[in-house]
C-alpha cells in the first residue's frame, strides 16, 4: 500500500519534483490527499505557517497522468501493441507519440 501511494504521490508531482524538488516538502504534501501515506509518514515537513490547507480530498482521483502538449481537442489515442508508445491526434493537426510511463512527447508528427 505505501508502495501505491508514493507511487501516486510522485505521478501527482512529478513537475514540481523535478523542477523545484524543494518544493515537494511544502506544496506536494499540502497537495496530497488526506489519507495519503505519505502525507502521514512526512506530516512533521509541512509547513505550520500554511494554517488554511486546501481541500484536496481523502483520496487520490483516478487520474494517473496527464499528457499536455496538443493546442486543440484530441479526437484518436491508441496504444502500440506492446504498450511502450502512446499516439494521439488532434483537432491542430498533430498527432504526437509519448511514452505513456513518464509521460514525455518523444516526437510530433
Amino acid at each position: 500500500e505505501l508502495i501505491r501511494d508514493a507511487h501516486r504521490f510522485i505521478m501527482s508531482h512529478k513537475w514540481a519534483i523535478e523542477n523545484s524538488p524543494l518544493q515537494a516538502y511544502m506544496s506536494a504534501l499540502i497537495f496530497s490527499p488526506t489519507d495519503s501515506l505519505i502525507r502521514d509518514i512526512f506530516k512533521k515537513e509541512e509547513p505550520n505557517y500554511i494554517t488554511i490547507k486546501p481541500d484536496i480530498g481523502d483520496k487520490w482521483s483516478a487520474c494517473l497522468q496527464t499528457l499536455e502538449g496538443h493546442s486543440s481537442s484530441v479526437w484518436s489515442v491508441a496504444f502500440s501493441h506492446d504498450s511502450t508508445w502512446l499516439a494521439s491526434a488532434s483537432f491542430d493537426k498533430t498527432v504526437k507519440i509519448w511514452d505513456p510511463s513518464s509521460g514525455d512527447c518523444l516526437q510530433t508528427l
